[in-house]
């Protein structure tokens, strides 16, 4: 398998952070996005969307989107417990994922393109977009802290749910962002990133 990605995707770090966890052969291959190689024709023919991370198998089969991927890499591991194979196990992480999908990457990556993302295509960063990033950051952050409250993770035990979430904070000081007004986010953050898979997976800065 290979996993086309970049270093400093967050949506490719979770799936980095999977795959070391599972023990998976995966060779990554870096697509540089500033010289476009993710609209290449070659590229596009992978994932039409231009975007990474993308799975390809060595048979040729093709999965995008960073939820996605994850749960096929954990279903190839059922024994990891990642990806529960109880219906309410998997519900609750299934509700994560598609939470990180449509509302917490939203705002974190409005944070992200006026930090990072600002400074790496060499543009001024706009105040206003910011603070308006930032507001719906804390509501999020609001949600997390109150469903960590008494647990270690967000489903009870590690699962993918964790690995997508706390991808989109662990470039947190960079993005400006402070995890003292939300200790259960903080010690669940500190937990994530003492395991060995998600420290291999962060982007070298």
């Amino acid at each position: 398998m290979k996993l086309y990605e970049n270093p400093f995707s967050s949506a490719a770090l979770k799936v980095r952070a999977v795959i070391h966890e599972l023990g998976l052969p995966v060779t990554l291959v870096t697509v540089d996005m500033a010289k476009g190689e993710h609209k290449s024709p070659e590229f596009l023919a992978k994932n039409p969307n231009g975007k990474v991370p993308t799975l390809v198998e060595d048979d040729g089969f093709c999965v995008w989107e960073s939820n996605a991927i994850m749960c096929y890499l954990a279903a190839k591991k059922p024994e990891s417990g990642l990806l529960p194979a109880d219906a309410r196990g998997m519900a609750l992480v299934q509700q994560w994922l598609q939470w990180q999908a449509s509302t917490f990457a939203a705002s974190t990556g409005e944070v992200m393109m006026e930090t990072l993302y600002a400074k790496f295509f060499g543009r001024a960063k706009d105040e206003a977009k910011y603070a308006a990033g930032m507001e719906k950051v804390r509501r999020d952050l609001a949600v997390l802290e109150k469903t960590l409250a008494g647990k270690e993770f967000l489903c009870g035990k590690l699962t993918l749910a964790d690995f997508s979430i706390v991808s989109a904070l662990v470039l947190r000081t960079p993005m400006g962002v402070d995890l003292e007004a939300f200790p259960n986010v903080k010690a669940w953050v500190a937990r994530m990133e003492s395991r060995e898979s998600v420290r291999k997976s962060l982007p070298p800065l």
